[in-house]
C-alpha cells in the first residue's frame, strides 16, 4: 500500500477531513484517473466496531439502489480496513425538516415514494430479504432532494425461519419485538416506516396530517401480525390519498423571459427551480441566458459545488445549456427551467409547456410589454406575466393585452430561500396545465388572492383595501 499526505493507493487524492466516529474517521477523497469524489472510512482493526464495520461494507457491495450508498473500493493494511464508499454531500432528515419548519403536501409525497421504494427493495428486489433495524431521521440524509439510507451496522439477512439478533433498536422508532424478542421480521421495518412518516407529519398542515392516522395507526400497532403485510401495501394506501389530494404536474418545460435586462428573470428562474425541488418536484435550471451562474468565471460561483455537469447549491440545481454536440441526459421525470434572458425570439420559446414573461410595472418599462405583444401572443404554450412594481389598472391592462394571467412573484433578497407565497404561486402555476391542484392548506395562505393574480382582467368578485398591486395581508 502507498499511502502519503497526498495520495492512497495510487488512486485517490486525500482533500479534507469529514470526522471522526465511533469506528474510525472518515476522509474526503478525489479518484484521481475519474475524478470523482468519494468518502473514505479508516477502521481500525482493534476497534470493537471494526466487524460491524466490514459486515455493512459486505452488504452494501451486494446491493444497487439510487437510495442506498455505493461501496467502491475495499484495501487493507496491518492496522486499518479502508473502505471506499459514496460521497454523501447533504443534512440528515431531522435537520432538513427543521430548516424548512414546514413542507408541502408534494414534498411529503416525494419523500413516502423515496422511503417506500427503498424498503420495497430490501424486503423483495433480492435473494434474501433484508430487515434495515435502525430507521431513524439522522440514518436518512437530503442529497440534492434526494433521499440516501445510510448506516447498515446493525442490518441482517432473514433466513426461512426468522434470526436470532441481538435485542437493539431506538426507543423512539424501533418496534416492541426489537427489545424483547429473539426473532424479528421486516414487519420490524413497517412499524418504524410508521413512526418516522408520523414525525415527518408534524411538519405538514394539520389538515394534512389527519389523512394519514388510519395508516399510522396500522403500521404501528404493537402486534406484529396486525400490521401492514408489506411496505408496498402501506405505500398503496399513500398513494390513494395522493390521487385525492392532485394529480401529477404535466408541465416539463417552463420559459423564463425577460422583457428587459434587469427586471428580474434570472432570480424568478433560480427561485422557481429551488421551490420545485422543495415542493418534491425534480427542477433543473438551465441557463440559456449565459447568465453569471453557470457560465465563465464569477465571484457568485464560488458558492456552487460542480458534479457531473451540474451546479449546486441549497435546493438549487442548474447547468447551462449545453449544445447540441454535448450529450447531456436529463432525467424524464425533471422540470426544465430555461433562462431566455431577453431573447424573445429564441426558438425554444416553441418547445414549452408554460411561459413566464417577466416585466417591470414601472411606466417607463410598459413600453417593453406593448413591444414585443404582438411576438408572445403567438406563442403556443401557456402564457403568464410576472410584473411587480405594477399598479392594478396596469395588471388589468397587461392581462387584457396578452389574454393571460398576471402575477406579483414575491422577492427577497435571497433567491435561493423557501417562502410559502412562493410555493403557493409555483402550484398555482402548475395547475395552468392540469397539474397539483391546490390543498386548502395553502389556498390558505392567500389571505388576498386578487393581490396576488389578476385574471385575464376580469374585475375582481372581492373588494380589497389595499390599491396596490401587491401580496398583503388583511
Amino acid at each position: 500500500m502507498k499511502n502519503t499526505n497526498h495520495s492512497l493507493f495510487d488512486k485517490y487524492e486525500m482533500i479534507k477531513d469529514l470526522g471522526t466516529g465511533s469506528s474510525g474517521s472518515v476522509t474526503l477523497v478525489r479518484h484521481i484517473s475519474m475524478d470523482q469524489e468519494r468518502a473514505l472510512k479508516k477502521v481500525p482493526k482493534a476497534s470493537a466496531f471494526a466487524e460491524s464495520a466490514l459486515s455493512e461494507a459486505r452488504l452494501l457491495k451486494s446491493l444497487e439502489h439510487p437510495s442506498i450508498p455505493r461501496i467502491f473500493d475495499f484495501e487493507e493494511d496491518n492496522a486499518f480496513y479502508y473502505i471506499v464508499e459514496e460521497y454523501i454531500d447533504g443534512e440528515t432528515l431531522d435537520s432538513f425538516l427543521l430548516h424548512q419548519q414546514l413542507i408541502s403536501p408534494g414534498l411529503f409525497f416525494n419523500i413516502c415514494e423515496q422511503l417506500c421504494n427503498v424498503f420495497i427493495y430490501l424486503h423483495t428486489q433480492i435473494s434474501t430479504p433484508i430487515i434495515y433495524r435502525d430507521l431513524k431521521p439522522e440514518h436518512i440524509i437530503v442529497c440534492h432532494n434526494k433521499l440516501k439510507l445510510i448506516d447498515f451496522g446493525v442490518s441482517a439477512y432473514v433466513i426461512q425461519d426468522g434470526n436470532n439478533f441481538n435485542h437493539y433498536g431506538n426507543i423512539e422508532f424501533s418496534a416492541p419485538e426489537c427489545f424483547t424478542e429473539d426473532t424479528i421480521t421486516p414487519a420490524a421495518d413497517i412499524y418504524s416506516l410508521g413512526q418516522l412518516l408520523q414525525y415527518i407529519l408534524t411538519f405538514t398542515p394539520d389538515s394534512f396530517s389527519h389523512k394519514f392516522q388510519h395508516i399510522i395507526q396500522k403500521a404501528t400497532t404493537s402486534d406484529a401480525s396486525l400490521r401492514y403485510v408489506t411496505v408496498a401495501e402501506l405505500y398503496q394506501e399513500i398513494q390513494e390519498i395522493q390521487k385525492l389530494t392532485g394529480q401529477p404536474h404535466l408541465i416539463h418545460k417552463i420559459a423564463v423571459l425577460g422583457s428587459h435586462r434587469g427586471c428580474g428573470s434570472t432570480h424568478v428562474a433560480v427561485s422557481l427551480t429551488c421551490e420545485l425541488n422543495i415542493l418534491g418536484y425534480h427542477g433543473i435550471y438551465i441557463d440559456s441566458a449565459k447568465s453569471v451562474l453557470c457560465h465563465g468565471n464569477h465571484d457568485g460561483l464560488q458558492i456552487f459545488k460542480q458534479k457531473n455537469g451540474y451546479y449546486y447549491y441549497k435546493s438549487f440545481q442548474g447547468i447551462p445549456d449545453y449544445s447540441d454536440g454535448i450529450q447531456f441526459n436529463i432525467p424524464k421525470d425533471a422540470i426544465q427551467i430555461y433562462d431566455l434572458g431577453t431573447d424573445v425570439c429564441n426558438e425554444k420559446i416553441y418547445d414549452m409547456d408554460l411561459v413566464l414573461y417577466v416585466c417591470n410595472g414601472s411606466f417607463w418599462h410598459l413600453n417593453d410589454i406593448y413591444r414585443n405583444h404582438s411576438i408572445i401572443k403567438k406563442m403556443t404554450a401557456s402564457l403568464s406575466v410576472i410584473c411587480n412594481m405594477c399598479s392594478r389598472q396596469d395588471a388589468s391592462a397587461i392581462a387584457t393585452l396578452l389574454n393571460c394571467s398576471v402575477y406579483h412573484f414575491p422577492y427577497d433578497s435571497d433567491m435561493f430561500k423557501r417562502s410559502v407565497k412562493k410555493e403557493t404561486l409555483i402550484q398555482k402555476l402548475l395547475e395552468l396545465k392540469g397539474g397539483t391542484s391546490l390543498s386548502d392548506t395553502l389556498k390558505g395562505y392567500l389571505s388576498c388572492p386578487f393581490c396576488t393574480t389578476v385574471s385575464r382582467g376580469l374585475k375582481p368578485q372581492i373588494q380589497c383595501r389595499h390599491n396596490t398591486y401587491k401580496p398583503c395581508s388583511l
